[in-house]
């Protein structure tokens, strides 16, 4: 199967085409804001040899924190987002780096600054009151983020402050956050690192015009609003080296584009064709490890969950990027051999499915049944501080056949693109687990 034959991606040799995504999981200890002993055996459960996990989002900075009380379960149970910024989240996430190595895996590390979604609860935050560290909400410009229930905005709700915008003096001092955590990566012994440049974040706060709307060197102009990104990558690649840095984007589609759908977060722009172009043509002149492109279907922003076709608008990108190039974003095992089989992309990432699934790579070989995931356990802890459902409760195949209970139901393959309205609400049903 295509999905399952090595490709290279920079220095990173891979033995198959399938990649686990990065997903927030808002488990990081409530003190340290460090992985757990708990996020190690949930990496080591996903890793394969010579198989790509990449992390969630790891945060560069407190001022580039979230505090994901916007998600019911955060806010009824508590949860927090990780970061790399202190010595004991660096030892922490060593520990992690060596649980997926034992396994034969290799791991990217996930960096990202929030920029305005970065709301200033963080600042009551132990590790973070009286600290020293900036805090401020900011963002390319001062433009708040508005109350949006659409699903581009992953259910925000809140009253947002208005951010500050960064003085053209202090975003050295942010590139310099990302690379001192690139540094503690390299430290730490990932593989690679990912540079989160996409969903409406801090970087794509640059990158768009809805949201960029500054007079200096970077704004204005396509190649201004590019100037961040290309600053911070040229950092971390300094620092991590050739081969050992890879990308993700979220390329907007134009509002003459019949399935235009949201922005990540409010951020707009309005020539994302133009835009984006620029950034991946720029991106394809740097010794990158690879690009991965999420493709708009991500977060139910476009297109019916129905289709069978595979998601690949961004595929256009192809033409520009001459890398190894990752595809994200509502692929199904089947859309995503068709992906990788057409030249479209290198690889698939796979978030939800693989959350769920720690085998996901072998059942897709042995087209074995797949666990439906449970959206309400997506973030935060268990309820009481407890068990933790949803996390490390996914049962392989091998232990369903070994009489293993699951609350779990299970979905055929050939059903994911068909029944997966269903399957997404844990209501597919049952198939036969003989």
């Amino acid at each position: 199967m295509v999905l399952h034959l090595p490709f290279r991606a920079g220095r990173l040799h891979l033995n198959h085409r399938i990649v686990m995504a990065p997903l927030t999981r808002c488990r990081a200890h409530p003190e340290t804001l460090a992985p757990t002993s708990g996020t190690a055996a949930y990496y080591r459960e996903r890793a394969t040899g010579g198989g790509l996990l990449v992390t969630e989002a790891i945060h560069v900075s407190a001022e580039g924190t979230p505090v994901w009380d916007i998600y019911d379960s955060v806010r009824i149970n508590g949860g927090h987002v990780t970061g790399l910024w202190t010595d004991e989240q660096e030892r922490c996430w060593s520990v992690v780096v060596d649980a997926v190595h034992d396994r034969g895996g290799r791991i990217s590390c996930q960096l990202l600054h929030a920029g305005r979604v970065a709301q200033p609860g963080i600042a009551r935050h132990p590790l973070v009151a009286d600290s020293g560290l900036p805090v401020p909400t900011v963002s390319s410009s001062a433009k708040p983020l508005s109350a949006d229930a659409g699903a581009g905005d992953y259910g925000w709700d809140d009253t947002a402050v208005i951010p500050r915008a960064l003085d053209t003096s202090e975003i050295g001092r942010v590139v310099d956050d990302y690379r001192a955590a690139a540094a503690r990566a390299v430290r730490a012994g990932f593989d690679a690192v990912e540079i989160h440049g996409a969903h409406g974040y801090l970087i794509d706060q640059f990158l768009c015009d809805g949201v960029n709307q500054r007079a200096d060197c970077y704004g204005g102009s396509m190649e201004n609003r590019c100037r961040f990104l290309f600053e911070v990558v040229d950092a971390v690649v300094a620092e991590v080296g050739d081969g050992r840095v890879g990308v993700r984007l979220s390329p907007l589609i134009s509002q003459g584009d019949p399935a235009f759908g949201h922005a990540f977060f409010g951020a707009t722009c309005t020539d994302p064709e133009v835009t984006y172009g620029h950034a991946v043509s720029g991106l394809n002149e740097r010794p990158l490890a690879y690009l991965l492109l999420t493709e708009p279907r991500v977060g139910g922003l476009l297109g019916g969950p129905d289709d069978p076709l595979p998601p690949l608008r961004n595929s256009r990108y192809r033409e520009i990027y001459s890398g190894a190039l990752i595809g994200a974003g509502g692929f199904s095992p089947a859309s995503a051999a068709l992906a990788v089989e057409s030249g479209a992309y290198d690889a698939i990432a796979f978030g939800r499915w693989f959350l769920a699934n720690p085998d996901f790579v072998d059942r897709i070989a042995q087209g074995l049944p797949l666990n439906v995931y449970d959206r309400s356990t997506f973030y935060g802890l268990g309820p009481d501080g407890g068990e933790d459902p949803g996390y490390l409760d996914y049962p392989t195949w091998e232990m369903i056949q070994g009489g293993v209970p699951s609350r779990y139901s299970l979905v055929a393959q050939e059903q994911i693109g068909v029944r997966l309205p269903a399957a997404s609400r844990c209501e597919a049903s049952a198939v036969d687990r003989q």
